[in-house]
């Protein structure tokens, strides 16, 4: 028999940590969870492959993730059954559509994600339309699609658009929706077709801007015409998804900032939501700093209010953080108290069995 103190003792342990488990519970309800979903992790070969989604799947359904955000593309070509983009050669089966499968069988919402303008390996199209690649003033090349050319926007809404006919989807996510942002910000387009198409507009020659500055009127407009360039992709995308789908919806991957991204990268989302374009923004704010987190939250969801939802990406591993349970856990209470609709982890390929404990016990 154990003494009556230890017995006691025991039984005010377990009532105070049923007590934490209930409050996290309480306080993450009616919040969205999701993943930036990472194929590596379930490699290449069907079979083992489609045991392994649904064992994950099973995981994430423990740890409350309900929203999971699936690559249709990778960097070499696509994971699903493409009549546009060449097949990525790893894969011979139907990646996507099978995960959308079992994702679907325990109720679990998917978003289609495509890198929008990034294009790794230049396969199909775009190898054969190397001027679709965005220019430096130098004339060199970088391995970003140019939002500003109409042929570009056409074919990238092209297989987005075959996408959501094939699988039915409600849900398309949109990565890389930006020009880059390296080698430098801001770098935006110099070739031919773009110079011209800006020229017509202004009647100015971008490469002959003289002083690119803030003071300079034509400099600004520049700016803000690159910036419209890639809203005009999201309102053509926003169109052609709704004759498809009148339920159809669009989240998107962006910069931590909205002012910033708008003029570095021509992100201008605080713009995608006042108008509409957008249902779900999930700023990217990788970081292990509360206070910056807790600030850019708040500035996010001030944008969102009455337009859409904000949910915060969190690193788990990024190239700018690496997290611990723990401070996950801290930081999706700065973001529900924030104000934020939910969040989404980065990425499935970090989030191992010390994260799902911890994310199970406070569902």
């Amino acid at each position: 028999m154990y003494p009556k103190r230890f017995i006691c003792a025991f039984t005010v342990i377990l009532i105070f940590s049923l007590q934490l488990i209930l409050c996290a519970q309480e306080k993450f309800e009616g919040q969205v969870r999701g993943i930036w979903v990472s194929p590596s992790v379930f490699g290449t070969e069907e079979k083992p492959a489609v045991e392994k989604i649904k064992s994950t799947l099973d995981e994430y359904q423990k740890c409350g993730i309900t929203v999971l955000i699936v690559p249709v593309k990778s960097g070499i070509g696509a994971l699903y059954k493409s009549t546009i983009v060449p097949f990525d050669p790893a894969y011979k089966w139907d990646f996507f559509g099978t995960f959308l499968t079992e994702a679907r069988k325990r109720n679990m919402t998917v978003h289609a994600w495509f890198s929008v303008f990034s294009e790794g390996d230049l396969t199909g199209e775009v190898r054969k339309h190397p001027e679709w690649l965005v220019t430096s003033r130098k004339g060199e090349m970088v391995r970003t699609l140019n939002p500003a050319l109409p042929a570009v926007r056409e074919y990238v809404l092209s297989y987005i658009i075959e996408v959501v006919k094939l699988y039915g989807i409600d849900w398309v996510h949109l990565d890389y929706v930006r020009y880059p942002c390296d080698p430098s910000e801001n770098y935006y387009s110099y070739d031919v077709a773009t110079r011209e198409l800006f020229k017509k507009y202004s009647g100015e020659d971008p490469l002959l801007i003289k002083h690119q500055d803030s003071g300079n009127s034509v400099w600004n407009e520049w700016i803000e015409w690159n910036a419209d360039q890639v809203t005009q992709f999201v309102r053509e995308l926003r169109s052609g998804v709704k004759q498809i789908n009148k339920n159809g919806k669009i989240s998107a991957a962006v910069f931590p900032v909205a002012d910033n991204a708008k003029v570095l990268i021509g992100q201008d989302w605080k713009k995608w939501a006042e108008d509409g374009l957008v249902d779900m923004l999930c700023p990217m704010l990788y970081t292990n700093h509360m206070e910056l987190l807790e600030s850019y939250t708040k500035r996010a969801v001030e944008i969102g209010k009455g337009h859409c939802s904000i949910c915060i990406g969190l690193g788990v591993i990024s190239a700018h953080n690496e997290n611990t349970p723990e401070g996950l856990l801290k930081q999706m209470e700065i973001c529900k108290d924030s104000g934020a609709d939910g969040v989404i982890y980065f990425a499935g390929a970090y989030l191992n069995q010390k994260y799902f404990d911890v994310l199970e016990s406070a569902r």
